[in-house]
């Protein structure tokens, strides 16, 4: 019922757009880029029993068309497609997969705007790691390999902007059917960025996981949606949020037996409901950037530490973070802390708490045509760190050609150190259109 809901908008925006499209001449723009990568992950883990290692070749190529009629209507239709060759774990791998990036149609006045189709909405201020950015699930691979922009996945959405005044903006964003977080959209199962369990050794030996996927339904019941509300009092820009849908990243528990006889353990990959609600603030004092956020997740679900299971608990996430930018170079650094609490009647072993710290620097060089990236995140508690570095030099106008070396460590239950031995390199040539 809910997606006929969102069929109906539009619907509504349809006939809003033939009504202004019959009065206003079309502007259209259409640009993209191809892209090869070739990248190796030398020490990726996989089963017990398997070599380690992937070296992979990834094309890409992006499209991006758009369409304006008049002031009121505009059309995107972005998508990819993009494909891999290469060896995994000893293993000759073959995937490809098209995505849409946004292929929206949005109608627009002086007080609203309202969008349908599928895209993204990007909240939150904080560098990378964004509490409040809830819409839109990510895809792991390209996190690390590419950054959070990257890695957002596109969702099926009806959204309204309203505009009001003062400068204050509702955002109110409908998502009807769940789209869950990927570790890589190319052959996930043998992905080296993969979290998903192969498999459980202890002294008898190790017996091989089966995994099964339990998405919710499509259902009145199992749409998302969230509102936030944007304004500014004097030299300092707030928000606020509130999110009810879907954990994208999966849980694991105990599924139902197998075949009987069958060596291998069961294992239900869920998605447990959550409800957030957060806010941020971002101001300039001089040539510094401040900005802050926090979500507290009323209704968030943890794995345990110890066994394959899903355990209700509230958490509280946020951070402050400054920027500044001299010349040629932007410097951030961010400080972000997770608190998590077991609800009454839980037990189990659990990540209680994190603190990153989280540093970038950009710098430029020779009229743009040279650039430098290095971003970083530390977490003392578990001694765990990831440091990203890419360089770039523009071979001609549209060519460039990238270069990055990534190197993640970690001693405790986090996601760094639970990717501790995915070290990568990429080189990688793209031509923009």
């Amino acid at each position: 019922m809910k997606v006929r809901r969102v069929l109906n908008i539009v619907g509504a925006l349809c006939v809003l757009a033939a009504a202004d499209a019959a009065e206003a001449q079309p502007a259209a723009t259409l640009s993209g880029y191809t892209s090869l990568m070739f990248d190796a992950v030398p020490d990726a883990p996989g089963a017990s029993t398997l070599p380690a290692g992937a070296v992979e070749l990834r094309g890409r190529v992006f499209l991006d068309g758009r369409v304006t009629f008049g002031e009121r209507l505009a059309v995107r239709a972005a998508a990819w497609a993009e494909g891999l060759a290469g060896e995994r774990n000893g293993t000759a791998r073959r995937a490809a997969v098209a995505q849409p990036h946004e292929i929206t149609l949005t109608w627009s006045t002086r007080t609203v705007e309202l969008t349908a189709g599928a895209g993204q909405v990007v909240w939150g201020r904080l560098d990378e790691f964004q509490p409040t950015d809830v819409v839109n699930p990510i895809d792991v691979t390209r996190f690390f390999l590419e950054g959070r922009a990257e890695a957002r996945r596109a969702v099926g959405l009806a959204r309204a902007r309203v505009f009001l005044p003062g400068g204050a903006t509702l955002d109110g964003v409908y998502v009807p059917v769940f789209r869950a977080a990927t570790f890589d959209m190319l052959g996930e199962a043998t992905s080296p960025f993969s979290l998903a369990p192969r498999e459980v050794c202890a002294a008898a030996g190790c017996l091989p996981v089966v995994t099964s996927s339990v998405r919710p339904p499509l259902a009145a019941s199992s749409g998302q949606g969230g509102a936030r509300l944007s304004a500014t009092a004097g030299r300092v820009d707030w928000a606020l949020m509130a999110w009810r849908g879907f954990e994208a990243v999966p849980l694991y528990v105990a599924g139902g037996p197998l075949v009987p006889g069958a060596r291998a353990l069961a294992v239900d990959a869920v998605h447990p409901r959550t409800t957030v609600v957060g806010g941020d603030v971002e101001t300039v004092r001089g040539a510094w950037g401040l900005r802050g956020e926090l979500a507290w997740h009323v209704e968030d679900t943890l794995q345990a530490g110890d066994r394959f299971a899903a355990l209700a608990a509230r958490s509280v996430e946020g951070g402050v973070g400054v920027d500044r930018r001299a010349g040629d170079y932007r410097v951030s650094a961010t400080v972000l802390g997770v608190a998590r609490r077991l609800r009454p009647g839980e037990a189990g072993i659990v990540d209680r708490h994190d603190l990153q710290l989280v540093t970038s620097v950009d710098r430029s060089f020779a009229r743009e045509t040279r650039r430098l990236r290095v971003f970083g995140v530390y977490n003392p508690g578990d001694r765990s760190a990831f440091v990203r570095g890419v360089g770039g030099v523009s071979l001609r106008d549209g060519w460039w050609l990238e270069a990055s070396a990534g190197w993640l460590t970690g001693r405790g239950a986090d996601t760094l150190s639970r990717l501790a031995e995915r070290d990568f390199v990429y080189l990688r040539a793209r031509v923009y259109f």
